[in-house]
């Protein structure tokens, strides 16, 4: 998605075997310890997880002229 938009992105490989994403650095960015996660630059370095959240995210900033989802309330 990142690509489509035309986001400017940096990749930083996470090593599963080593258990990376269960090290204090990566708890920053993601409390729960998982991939995917983001942290946006242009956002005071705004983070990200989960892979739906972070779809949203992208698709409803500013410049990508997507409509803000609203939540109905079921009755």
């Amino acid at each position: 998605m990142l690509e489509e938009l035309g986001i400017p992105y940096t990749v930083h490989p996470i090593n599963l075997d080593k258990l990376e994403q269960k090290q204090e650095w990566f708890l920053k960015i993601n409390p729960n310890g998982r991939i995917p996660a983001i942290i946006d630059k242009d956002n005071e370095d705004f983070t990200v997880f989960e892979s739906g959240a972070i779809l949203i995210y992208l698709a409803e900033k500013p410049e990508n002229f997507c409509l803000k989802i609203q939540k109905k309330k079921v009755p």
